[in-house]
């Protein structure tokens, strides 16, 4: 029978998960950030997470440290993989591995309660944040990008909004995500060029003429992606 070695340093390597929650507030990208309790970095802000335990999945464990530490409650389909960070020097307690993971919340920021090891919990605008612990600076930054990228070729942006929506809420989710202003007409015609929408038979009040109301035609998943 075959009997598998591990070489010595093996056992000493640790397996972590951290979480970029994403939500839109008041015309704002936000994110998910926690005050951690214990060293190292007390005090400091830092993504949710923390390891996983025996036999559990990655994904368990993530939606299981964004519960505890912030009292937000996620299902798997919510959450997808974004990267693996395992830079030598990334945490001083030693060899520590982190599969972070990227996840959209559809409608707004909940209220958050620190627990676990946390003494705190908040949504920060996520292209302005607090400095972050460790290397989740970085992961921010990649989770950022990725959701950047997913607007061009995934819709990812409808994650964000309900059901029913106008064109200007739209486009107010590209410049959050962005960071920058889009010209209302160029995107006004390159959005309803791509045959994803359809008006909902509803009109909205808002500043000036009533705006239309629409839905989109059907869900564009990126392959191997639970988003």
């Amino acid at each position: 029978m075959y009997t598998l070695t591990l070489p010595p340093f093996a056992a000493q390597v640790g397996l972590a998960v951290d979480v970029v929650a994403f939500a839109m507030h008041k015309g704002q990208l936000h994110i998910l950030l926690v005050r951690r309790g214990l060293e190292p970095h007390s005090q400091s802000w830092a993504l949710p997470g923390g390891f996983v335990q025996h036999e559990e999945t990655l994904a368990a464990a993530a939606l299981r440290e964004l519960r505890e530490e912030t009292s937000v409650a996620l299902s798997p389909n919510h959450l997808e993989q974004l990267y693996t960070f395992g830079n030598p020097g990334r945490d001083p307690r030693g060899r520590i591995v982190s599969v972070a993971h990227m996840a959209v919340l559809p409608h707004g920021t909940p209220a958050v309660h620190a627990g676990g090891s946390t003494v705190g919990a908040a949504w920060f605008v996520a292209h302005d944040p607090p400095p972050l612990a460790f290397d989740h600076a970085d992961i921010l930054a990649r989770a950022i990008r990725r959701l950047q990228t997913r607007l061009e070729y995934a819709n990812l942006a409808f994650e964000f909004l309900p059901e029913h929506f106008t064109l200007p809420e739209l486009q107010e989710v590209y410049e959050a995500i962005l960071n920058q202003k889009l010209d209302k007409r160029n995107f006004r015609k390159r959005i309803l060029s791509q045959g994803l929408l359809e008006p909902a038979g509803e009109r909205r009040n808002g500043v000036g003429r009533p705006a239309q109301v629409y839905r989109r035609t059907k869900r564009v998943k990126y392959p191997g992606s639970a988003l």
